[in-house]
């Protein structure tokens, strides 16, 4: 729905009021209604009738100008004054300026005012009357805002010296909060500068702290700053909390003065200060708990660390809730103490353990005690105060002890390894029947003491004794060690030895001793060392490269072969190393495959190429194996690599032969199809002119023809019988070409009277088609050892073309000029024909000297008509040959279709 406004017209001239009407009115963005007056007075009556939103006022009225009827408005409307365009019959600017001075919005001349242009100033009058009501609306809601705020509100524009420092700020606002802070009237700080009224912002540092956040533009929060106030001597030292903004080149400061606050806060802190010390202080929880309201009333922060609460949740439980964190076990001894607090007297403590449960759902064992804290009237206790002490860590290391020394007897018991107790002077004092039946003893000799660990030892293990002895006293533990000893019956068993000195008895060097038989390991190395010697003799008398590869894939062993195709040593293959022999383009794959191979545990192969000695790479067969233990678990990677370097050469030559017989087939159905499409091209462009011949000679022969018709059928006849010609001429030069037999008839040839010659051959053709011909030649080129003939017929196909895919009103252009090559240290006679036709599409110009090429059958459009590429594409191709036989060169270029072509030929001078 279009805005409605009201329109009052001042002017005395009733066509210019009816043309300002009619503008008016053609406006679709507001609907208006239009009130028109021819005098000022009788406007000025209007204007307190109607309140028009709007005034067109003619600065010359019969009665009154333009500017004396504002001034009288003024007064007429104070507050609100509609917004007013100036009209006049000349541009003046003096008026101008002082009408804008006068409130106006804009200012047109009469005779210049169109329709679009009163719309659009009326159109953007309104808008900046609209924003000038919603900025002064601004201003008053940010006035009042700020006035009724209850902090200290301020703000403040920096003085800059000449080198653009700020040495102070101009106090532009302050609210009257912040009046009564500095006491002082409003009017005596405006405009005055802040450090001069008040130096206490320099000698605080908020000079400096004001200046920062214009330079840096971060907003600062400033608490707690220790300001003097001018008009409280006697309480000059006043605490402040600070923010200040920047805007534009000014700081908006606020700030609230909390010198009572932070009195407040000081002694409430030192107040609790003392309760805090000593409940903090406690080691454990410390609560006040009420037997009437049921509940804890008072809890320090420990219950936090020690149960996970907080100390309000705590409180907010109820006697149910508090029930709930006791472990089912103990409520019945808690239970059991309420009779006691009835009866317990002042200063007694009342002391039980019970277990507590955790926020997390951990148990904890607590030691608690209570003492009366609060008595009724009548004597009885009403609150108690409670201590818990966590007792988990005692508890849990009494059950360890006690499951250490259950599980101790176990293991001795078990008999799974033999153990003993002995000292370092070679006595031992108990021993388990693993131990004995180990080595083929009994109880009663263990009792006797006739079985002693020295003499168990063989003589070339003391040394080796005496070092674990003081590994012992310097550790409390020796790292285990293999030994042997001697049974009962003199034999010798192999074991591993681990000993650790018992705690309390370091001194005497009583100790435990674990004892493991190694008979069934040392026999077992033995049977694998004797496999592993054979796989050596193995992997050695086979061809193919053998390697060994743990679960991650690294070598830990490869046979000789492979050593010496590579002509490393072991040192370098070992881990990673193999992978430096893989073909970089290999290597991928290679990882890939045993990747595969290792995540399903299932045997894999690869091709790849590995560098031998000399640095050939040869093609291998890698085939990898996994061998797994009795579990069915992958422990090793066995695997082969077999040069198949001549399979792969004769695939590659299969491949070759392949590729060749393809493209011979190809090139000979190519060969086929061009010969077809040139047979096809021969018929048509000899069929052509001979139809046109015959045609025209059986007109002549059958009737009788005026004579301008008689002239048109021999020209017709002659220009087919010449482009015959032509078309036998250029298959006749390619026959030549392809049989080498086309040859120049050579001798001193001045190319400037021969691009004349073409050009004069050219010009009636190009005039004939309103195509433009220019020629610009340097006749300063020397004569060249040419073909006369030759270069004319070359010139001329290039011209020939050049026109015919040129549309009327274009432009061929050639010229000669002399070049010189800087890399063959030559001189080159260079000829250029270049058009504005129809250009050659990038596809087609590496073909363009091709014999029987066309494009693909290429349709162009000269003067709106769209023409089929005629030709048997000889033309280029004979003017390539003819320019290389004189030993120059021929090159094409366009920018593409319909950007013309130019045809560039360097023949050497």
């Amino acid at each position: 729905m279009m805005q409605q406004l009201t329109v009052l017209i001042v002017d005395d001239s009733s066509e210019d009021r009816q043309t300002y009407h009619r503008y008016l009115l053609q406006d679709k963005e507001y609907s208006y209604t239009i009130i028109e007056e021819e005098s000022g007075h009788a406007a000025l009556v209007l204007c307190q009738q109607f309140h028009p939103n709007a005034i067109l006022l003619d600065f010359n009225l019969p009665d009154l100008d333009g500017l004396e009827f504002i001034a009288e408005l003024k007064q007429q409307t104070p507050k609100m004054m509609p917004l007013i365009i100036m009209l006049t019959g000349y541009g003046n600017e003096d008026i101008a300026v002082q009408a804008m001075k006068y409130g106006v919005q804009d200012y047109l001349v009469k005779g210049r005012t169109t329709a679009d242009l009163l719309r659009s100033t009326i159109h953007a009058a309104i808008k900046n009357s609209q924003l000038t009501q919603e900025l002064q609306r601004t201003e008053n809601r940010f006035q009042t805002s700020v006035e009724n705020l209850m902090d200290c509100f301020g703000i403040y524009s920096a003085i800059r010296n000449q080198k653009g420092e700020i040495i102070d700020f101009q106090i532009d606002y302050v609210n009257a909060v912040a009046c009564k802070c500095h006491g002082m009237t409003k009017e005596d700080q405006l405009g005055q500068s802040l450090c001069a009224i008040f130096p206490a912002y320099k000698e605080s540092g908020l000079f400096n702290e004001y200046c920062q956040v214009l330079e840096i533009g971060k907003p600062l929060v400033k608490e707690s700053q220790q300001f003097i106030c001018a008009d409280k001597p006697e309480q000059s030292h006043r605490t402040f909390d600070f923010r200040i903004t920047k805007m534009e080149d000014s700081c908006v400061v606020s700030w609230r003065d909390v010198t009572e606050k932070k009195h407040a806060e000081e002694q409430l802190r030192q107040s609790q200060q003392f309760i805090e010390s000593i409940t903090e202080a406690t080691p454990g929880m410390l609560y006040v708990y009420d037997l009437v309201a049921k509940r804890n009333i008072y809890i320090n922060s420990q219950v936090k660390e020690l149960l996970g609460y907080t100390p309000q949740q705590i409180q907010n439980m109820s006697i149910v809730d508090m029930g709930n964190l006791i472990h089912p076990d103990d409520i019945e001894s808690i239970s059991a103490m309420y009779p006691q607090f009835n009866l317990a007297q002042d200063g007694e403590i009342l002391e039980t353990e019970l277990r507590m449960q955790h926020f997390n759902g951990e148990w904890r064992w607590f030691c608690c005690r209570y003492v009366v804290f609060a008595r009724n009237a009548n004597g009885s206790p009403y609150q108690f105060l409670g201590s818990a002490i966590d007792i988990s860590e005692s508890k849990l290391t009494e059950e360890a002890l006690r499951q250490s020394e259950a599980k101790f007897r176990r293991i001795v018991e078990s008999n799974v390894v033999g153990i003993y107790f002995g000292d370092f002077h070679g006595q031992i004092f108990e021993a388990n029947d693993a131990f004995l039946k180990m080595f083929g003893y009994t109880h009663e000799e263990l009792a006797n003491g006739s079985i002693r660990w020295d003499m168990m030892t063989p003589s070339e293990y003391q040394t080796l004794d005496e070092q674990k002895i003081q590994e012992l006293q310097t550790l409390g533990i020796c790292t285990p060690f293999e030994k042997e000893y001697f049974c009962k019956d003199g034999t010798r068993v192999p074991i591993i030895l681990g000993i650790a000195l018992i705690e309390g008895r370091e001194k005497d060097g009583y100790s435990a001793c674990f004892v493991l038989d190694l008979t069934e390991r040392k026999q077992a190395e033995e049977a694998l060392r004797q496999s592993e010697e054979l796989y050596r003799y193995l992997s050695d008398a086979i061809p193919q490269l053998v390697w060994i590869a743990n679960t991650e894939g690294e070598y830990v062993h490869v046979n000789q072969q492979w050593l010496e195709y590579t002509g490393e040593r072991i040192e370098e293959v070992r881990g990673f190393g193999w992978t430096r022999y893989v073909h970089p383009d290999d290597l991928q794959i290679t990882m890939q495959a045993l990747l595969g191979g290792m995540q399903t545990g299932e045997p894999y192969e690869c091709e790849k190429r590995l560098r031998r000695y000399d640095g050939v790479y040869r093609w291998h067969l890698v085939r990898g194996v996994p061998i797994k233990n009795e579990l069915g678990q992958v422990v090793k990677w066995f695997g082969t690599s077999t040069d198949i370097e001549d399979r792969k050469q004769l695939e590659v030559e299969r491949v070759r032969l392949l590729d060749l017989e393809q493209a011979a087939r190809l090139e000979a159905e190519t060969a086929n199809q061009i010969k077809d499409d040139f047979v096809a091209m021969v018929s048509h462009d000899l069929r052509s002119p001979l139809n046109a011949i015959l045609g025209w000679a059986s007109i002549l022969r059958n009737r009788s023809v005026d004579t301008q018709t008689f002239h048109r059928a021999l020209e017709t006849i002659e220009r087919n019988a010449h482009s015959q010609g032509k078309l036998l001429e250029d298959l006749l030069n390619i026959s030549r070409i392809l049989r080498g037999k086309l040859h120049l008839e050579l001798r001193q040839v001045n190319l400037v009277s021969i691009i004349l010659a073409a050009v004069e051959t050219a010009y009636p053709t190009a005039n004939a088609n309103d195509i433009f011909l220019e020629s610009i030649i340097d006749e300063s080129i020397e004569p060249i050892m040419g073909d006369e003939n030759r270069l004319l017929q070359v010139l001329g196909n290039l011209l020939s073309n050049a026109i015919k895919f040129t549309s009327s009103g274009g432009r061929v252009k050639v010229s000669l000029s002399q070049v010189y090559d800087q890399v063959e240290k030559l001189k080159y006679a260079q000829i250029t024909v270049s058009d504005t036709g129809i250009g050659i599409s990038p596809e087609y110009l590496p073909f363009v000297f091709e014999r029987y090429y066309q494009g693909d059958s290429l349709t162009y459009t000269v003067d709106n008509r769209a023409h089929k590429q005629g030709g048997l594409g000889l033309g280029l191709a004979i003017a390539r040959h003819l320019v290389e036989l004189h030993g120059g060169t021929i090159q094409a270029t366009s920018p593409g279709v319909g950007k013309g072509a130019t045809f560039t030929i360097k023949l050497p001078v």
